[in-house]
This record gives C-alpha cells, structure tokens and sequence, in this order.
C-alpha cells in the first residue's frame, strides 16, 4: 500500500492514501501552491517534498 504525506522543515502532513490528497493537505497548511508547470504539480511556499511510504506485511519503506 502507498500512502503520502507532505514535508516541510516546521509542518509534516498527516499520511493520505493519495499524492494529490497529500498535496491539498500542504495547499490547506499554506505551505504549498497547485502549479502544473511545476515539478510534482506543486510550488512550494517554502522548501518541501511529498513523501512516499510502502507498506506490506513484512516491511515499510519511506521514499523521498
């Protein structure tokens, strides 16, 4: 399973099943702006990413 969330230095964002769920979250926070011509769809108020996590039975791993 596939869940993200966003990241930035002072706010981490709660874990959603989708990419763009977690993007609304750092849109919501004003930590982020919807921009299609950027990278990811995203332009970022102030530095961050959106983190990936898979998880299975056995392991989770967290992607940046």
């Amino acid at each position: 399973m596939r869940q993200f969330r966003y990241r930035t230095a002072v706010l981490t964002g709660p874990w959603r099943d989708s990419h763009e769920g977690a993007v609304g979250d750092a849109v919501r926070a004003k930590q982020a702006e919807v921009a299609d011509d950027e990278p990811g769809g995203v332009h970022w108020i102030v530095p961050g990413r959106i983190e990936e996590r898979v998880t299975n039975e056995k392991t989770t791993r967290l992607k940046n």
